[in-house]
């Protein structure tokens, strides 16, 4: 089959369309003006009341019938079908635009109008370009990633972290595995890449799965579960994850923070308060900077400071990481925060990170991550 396009006239205003649910209809915001802006302030031509829009978070553009969005440098990000965008990008009939975690969709009739198809049979179908190859395959993952969640198909492994002064396992860590039957994007890594409302959904029963399955092993261990840099100030985030920690009996959950989503501004500060609030703990997670930026986080302190594997490498044969190693444990200690090292792949790493003051580690040499069926072992008993 060949579907041809033929013009038709240009009518109607562009717009967008914010969903409200409970089976209301959509919120239609017409677009009457150009640059047309968004965000938390009172002066943007479309305010949205949510802590995770910027005060001007992105703009809207029109150049004759083609239309653009522009992103206004804001925090948490303007995504365009799933695609978190840098600069500027075309805006089509049909797109779904995000704005941190608000959804619209975008309505040019301007365009829609003027695409009227005619569909005629051909004796062979023509050959898939890429951009058709990348739809097809984003549609096939997007059905297989639902029937993962229909059937609560996710799946975790854990890696452990344990205490270098005994070599007691005091905690795991939560990997969320990508469903069986989804192969990576030809656009990206992995469909789990992409930010979206179904992303959100598998996150959610990624974690929901993962304390369940951490409720079988044995001992007071923590569980350390890993937030996505767009699920950083989300509203109801703190309340889902204080409800799985009472799903523990008193164990202890900390919410890994990516390093990169940390922010002295009030909505990151609300977003601290409220997890401690509700008795979560909190870590800074891939942290490679120096310690200067430890001391940064004074005020935003931490429980704990997880840094990223390249910090131990080679620590046991190199001076110069050992100064570092050490400087950042002193550190984290001025500003109440402890430090997990990561990456440990040998006895002598795990020695020379002990030397120097450090009491947590996580890596392939105390185990790799696995999923929940093997034993727990006999010594999982001390809390982080």
């Amino acid at each position: 089959m060949r579907t041809k396009v033929l013009d038709a006239p240009s009518i109607a205003t562009p717009r967008l369309e914010r969903a409200v649910g409970n089976g209301q209809p959509p919120e239609v915001i017409e677009l009457d003006r150009f640059p047309f802006t968004v965000g938390r302030n009172e002066t943007c031509d479309y305010q949205i009341a949510s802590t995770r829009v910027s005060r001007e978070h992105a703009e809207l553009l029109r150049q004759g019938d083609t239309f653009r969005v522009r992103d206004l440098q804001s925090t948490n990000g303007t995504f365009l079908n799933g695609q978190r965008i840098t600069g500027e990008a075309p805006l089509r009939d049909g797109d779904l635009l995000v704005i941190a975690d608000v959804e619209f969709c975008f309505c040019n009739r301007l365009q829609s109008a003027g695409r009227i198809t005619v569909t005629q049979v051909m004796d062979a179908p023509p050959e898939d370009d890429s951009d058709t190859a990348i739809a097809r395959d984003f549609v096939a993952a997007v059905r297989s990633l639902q029937e993962s969640l229909l059937h609560r198909a996710a799946r975790n492994r854990f890696q452990p972290i344990v205490d270098l002064t005994d070599g007691q396992t005091v905690g795991f860590e939560a990997l969320p595995r990508q469903p069986q039957g989804i192969a990576p994007l030809s656009t990206s890594d992995s469909l789990l890449a992409v930010e979206c409302r179904l992303t959100e959904r598998f996150q959610h029963v990624h974690r929901l799965m993962a304390v369940e399955q951490a409720a079988k092993i044995p001992g007071d261990v923590s569980l350390l579960l890993s937030l996505r840099p767009a699920e950083v100030g989300a509203d109801a985030l703190p309340h889902s994850l204080a409800r799985l920690q009472s799903m523990l009996q008193g164990r202890a959950i900390i919410a890994g923070i990516p390093d990169s989503a940390v922010a002295d501004i009030p909505y990151f500060r609300h977003f601290l308060d409220r997890l401690r609030e509700l008795g979560l703990k909190i870590a800074y997670d891939g942290f490679a900077a120096g310690h200067a930026q430890i001391r940064a986080h004074r005020e935003l302190a931490p429980d704990y400071v997880k840094l990223a594997p390249l910090l131990a490498r080679g620590v046991d044969r190199s001076s110069e990481r050992q100064r570092q190693l050490s400087a950042l444990v002193q550190a984290a200690g001025e500003i109440g925060s402890e430090l997990i090292i990561t990456g440990i792949h040998s006895e002598n790493e795990a020695q020379t990170c002990r030397e120097l003051g450090c009491r947590l580690a996580q890596g392939d040499h105390y185990g790799r991550p696995q999923t929940i069926d093997w034993p727990a072992p006999d010594n999982a008993s001390v809390s982080i």
